[in-house]
């Protein structure tokens, strides 16, 4: 039985040896046949995957680049729409201002108008006024070229047309 192991031992052995060595022909074959290409296939992946980790970094820092541009075109947006805002709101004051001014000069306009009318009134009144004055003086005329009076009754017209007068003042 020891031979059987022996020789069992030695075929296997000698089996072993040789799928060893097929195994190292393969291995040296393939090695020869597809080392370079692999390594080539995995050495150009390797560059495609760096430049594409290169492509999304400058990607990230153009895109970086264009959100801070955006940010300062969104605050120089903001600095122009306060400052139309200002301006908006300088020019409704200004303009609040001379409607009042306006205003102000019409209220006067108006009042100026009214005093020349009250001037004209008053002129007028005068007028009439003076046109009595001269109605009673030619009746009262009248009254002494119609009747030859003596000094009493001449004072007591007299004082008549007097009182008259200040009634006449009066109502006007």
């Amino acid at each position: 039985m020891e031979d059987f192991i022996l020789s069992l031992d030695v075929n296997m052995l000698k089996d072993v040896a040789f799928q060893l060595l097929n195994t190292v022909i393969l291995c040296a074959v393939l090695s020869y046949l597809l080392y370079k290409p692999v390594k080539n296939f995995l050495a150009a992946r390797r560059e495609r995957i760096a430049g594409e980790i290169n492509s999304a970094e400058s990607k990230l820092a153009q895109a970086d680049k264009m959100k801070a541009l955006y940010e300062g075109k969104l605050k120089a947006i903001d600095k122009e729409k306060e400052s139309i805002l200002s301006e908006a709101r300088n020019k409704a004051l200004q303009r609040e201002q001379e409607i009042i001014a306006e205003a102000k000069a019409e209220a006067e306009a108006l009042k100026n108008r009214a005093m020349v009318d009250i001037q004209r009134e008053q002129e007028k009144a005068k007028d009439e006024i003076k046109k009595q004055i001269i109605e009673v003086s030619s009746i009262m005329a009248s009254k002494f070229v119609a009747a030859s009076i003596d000094q009493s009754q001449q004072d007591k017209l007299v004082d008549e047309v007097i009182s008259d007068l200040g009634e006449v003042k009066w109502l006007s």
